[in-house]
């Protein structure tokens, strides 16, 4: 070989190494990046995530002291409609929360954060949503059950009182985080 192919051959190869090193530290720049700006928006969701969580929550504990415990068959008629808008407020309230549950699973999937706080985020609000829809359908289910035991006793003892319609909802009980576990799930 001659001399200015040894050398064009060297700067080529060393040209080559530097574009490929070039490529690599910019790409892992900007994977740092992403991942970043995916830590913040875990971070950000989670807070609003919590927050909706607790307001969920204490609608929920309403609903049981104000509503629920006071269904009777004596004055279901009167009292069920009451508590069927604390029910549709109740979902409305649980489809805020969804719509957070689905930010962070997009912002958490196929990643593992540097930051643990993050990691955690990750974790506990896929169990905590999980846990969340579940009780919904349970406590659905168990104001259904209750009508259901009304409306036979009235069919049954001939009482001439209308049946009552059951809560509707398109929710059903769901395993979010994909351990073959429904965390909340209660068989009836």
């Amino acid at each position: 070989m001659t001399k200015q192919v040894k050398i064009l051959f060297i700067s080529g190869t060393l040209l080559l190494t530097i574009g490929l090193i070039t490529n690599f530290t910019m790409n892992l720049r900007l994977d740092k990046e992403e991942v970043k700006k995916r830590m913040d928006v875990v971070n950000d969701t989670y807070e609003q995530f919590r927050q909706e969580a607790k307001t969920l929550n204490t609608t929920r504990d309403s609903l049981y002291e104000n509503e629920f415990s006071n269904l009777y068959f004596e004055t279901l008629n009167s009292t069920i409609n009451p508590c069927f808008l604390k029910l549709q407020t109740y979902e409305q309230e649980l489809d805020k929360v969804t719509i957070l549950a689905e930010k962070l699973e997009k912002s958490c999937e196929n990643i593992y954060f540097p930051e643990k706080e993050a990691n955690t985020k990750c974790q506990v609000f896929a169990t905590s949503y999980e846990e969340m829809m579940n009780y919904f359908i349970n406590d659905i289910k168990q104001v259904n059950n209750y009508i259901e035991e009304y409306n036979t006793y009235n069919e049954e003892n001939q009482t001439g009182v209308a049946p009552i319609s059951k809560y509707n909802t398109t929710k059903q009980y769901i395993d979010f985080n994909k351990d073959k576990e429904y965390i909340g799930k209660e068989d009836f």
